[in-house]
């Protein structure tokens, strides 16, 4: 199961249009395990959100155009498990009651008397989560994969690969930042589907290194009142 944490108050990110400076980027995203089956997970760039349209096992991805300039990158990932008892609830219900008479019959006034019910309700209790982020300087007229990785409770990282076409044509991926080349052609589009995933050796920390005129910034440890899983990292679970 997953939630997205408020796309629906949140914005989407204004794409440009074709004809407007752009980079073309593909954001994933990939859980190497999952504490509970249900969690909310949000991606966002500044204040926008991104949603995805494309689901495979363990990975949610989707494309999308951006403008040339720092883009800020925040990746969320709570997992959490529902708890449901029945309480007792006060609430306020009108009530007749005769007040009076006079010579055309009795009279009736009205009140508020406070009444009792009890209903289910059903609260998160935390289990875990990852949260980082990210600064990225896209290149108009380039192509990047944006991946973020949840490996565990804990655990997580961003990173950014520039996807170029090689000297026989094959697909080559650099790292983002000051040593990307100045874009002179265009990667087919499909390309960017078929990008491999740009998974790292999961670590208990990842140190801050510089990523397309920025850096990635190791999540702080989560501050969880709930018990928490934590393992390494393992094969893909399907998405819920």
């Amino acid at each position: 199961m997953v939630a997205l944490v408020g796309l629906g108050c949140v914005r989407g990110y204004p794409q440009p249009s074709l004809d407007e400076p752009h980079a073309d980027i593909q954001i994933r995203v990939v859980h190497h395990t999952e504490i509970t089956p249900e969690y909310d997970e949000q991606v966002r760039i500044g204040e926008y959100g991104v949603s995805f349209t494309e689901t495979m096992a363990g990975v949610r991805q989707t494309t999308m155009r951006v403008r040339p300039e720092p883009l800020e990158w925040t990746f969320q990932t709570d997992f959490y498990h529902s708890v449901t008892t029945w309480q007792t609830q006060t609430y306020w219900q009108s009530q007749s009651y005769l007040c009076g008479s006079s010579r055309y019959g009795p009279q009736y006034c009205s009140r508020s008397v406070p009444m009792t019910r009890t209903v289910p309700v059903t609260v998160h209790v935390p289990d875990g989560g990852c949260g980082t982020r990210m600064v990225q300087t896209p290149l108009a007229g380039a192509v990047y994969l944006v991946q973020y990785e949840f490996i565990a409770n804990g655990a997580c990282q961003a990173t950014c690969q520039r996807l170029v076409s090689g000297p026989n044509g094959a697909l080559m991926a650099m790292e983002c930042g000051a040593n990307e080349p100045i874009p002179d052609g265009l990667v087919p589009p499909g390309a960017v589907v078929d990008a491999p995933l740009a998974s790292r050796p999961p670590t208990a920390e990842f140190p801050e290194e510089p990523t397309s005129g920025g850096e990635v910034v190791p999540a702080a440890p989560p501050s969880y009142t709930g018990p928490s899983s934590s393992s390494g990292a393992s094969s893909l679970g399907a998405p819920r």
